[in-house]
């Protein structure tokens, strides 16, 4: 059993009561509308030795990132956020002044991010892990996933760079130069400027954000309304750091940038008909966004890969129980 199997029970077994909330359980948030508003809330969690380790990160990192990642998630609905709660669930004889890094890491990314920690829950455990809820409005139309048919396919910056700074940290000896590449996965930046824009355009039609794995998470954004959607991608035309080149093998490369996840650029798809426009707007609000390819009926993600066209196995993460 894995993640879609859970979704699947509590899409079967919870019959929504309340008609406020407008979108199905498995989004990157919760949409409730009344009269004009939209809010968008979501929760994430940040568990030690899964999500993070203290061995790559200091807990003023651990907790900046916790937040970041959790503003990802309304960014990837089109929402502006507001505030956020924690709970924190602290191992027996942590430091007070450890714990204090945490919220110092918390208090940084709520200045950075104009976001609030309006509240939370402390508890004594036997691991530790930060759960983060964050709530935003949404000015324009909400985003959900669920692609069409012959969309093209975008992203909104270089992929592979989180999971690549993950694997240099996990090598003993850290090149400075590499500091872009780690910076990548210690201190993610939401897409909130973005996500504001693109939601306003009109020409969305399904997003969300890159967290376990480029084809793992398009995966999710086409079947999530339609079981039968595949995708055609191009190597040539994903954006990747030049620096991936200077420190990994090819064959590695092509593993991280489409297997590596925790990038939280966004993935979208843009309506039949719109691309010119989009893309037109875009330029000029100086928004770097990257056509990768498109939607299909054949089921299959195929990539174009130096000179050959073939389907390729999703191996990003997914939790399994």
């Amino acid at each position: 059993m894995d993640e879609n199997n859970i979704y699947k029970i509590l899409n079967k077994g919870f019959i929504k009561q309340n008609k406020s909330f407008v979108n199905t359980i498995g989004d990157d948030a919760a949409i409730w509308k009344f009269g004009k508003k939209q809010i968008a809330i979501s929760c994430d969690s940040q568990i030690e030795n899964i999500h993070f380790s203290q061995k790559f990160s200091n807990l003023y990192e651990i907790g900046y990132r916790s937040v970041t990642i959790a503003i990802s998630d309304l960014s990837a609905m089109g929402a502006n956020p507001l505030f956020f709660t924690n709970s924190l669930n602290i191992k027996k004889g942590m430091q007070f002044k450890k714990i204090n890094k945490i919220y110092e890491g918390f208090k940084d990314a709520a200045q950075d991010y104009n976001i609030e920690l309006v509240g939370g829950n402390i508890t004594s455990s036997n691991f530790f892990s930060i759960d983060i809820t964050v709530v935003g409005d949404i000015k324009n139309n909400f985003i959900s996933r669920g692609a069409k048919n012959n969309e093209k396919i975008y992203v909104t910056g270089n992929i592979g760079s989180a999971n690549a700074g993950l694997r240099l940290l996990k090598k003993k000896n850290i090149l400075r130069k590499a500091k872009e590449l780690i910076n990548s996965y210690k201190k993610p930046s939401p897409n909130i400027l973005e996500s504001k824009i693109l939601s306003s355009t009109g020409s969305i039609s399904s997003m969300m954000d890159i967290t376990d794995g480029l084809l793992n998470d398009l995966r999710k954004l086409i079947n999530f309304k339609n079981k039968n959607l595949g995708a055609q991608l191009y190597w040539d035309k994903i954006p990747k750091s030049n620096l991936l080149n200077k420190y990994f093998k090819v064959s590695l490369i092509k593993d991280i940038v489409l297997n590596g996840g925790d990038d939280y650029q966004l993935l979208f798809t843009v309506k039949k008909n719109h691309n010119k426009k989009f893309e037109k707007l875009m330029k000029k609000n100086r928004i770097d966004v990257f056509n990768i390819g498109y939607t299909n009926n054949n089921k299959s993600i195929k990539l174009e890969f130096n000179g050959s066209n073939k389907i390729v196995e999703e191996k990003g993460y997914v939790h399994k129980f």
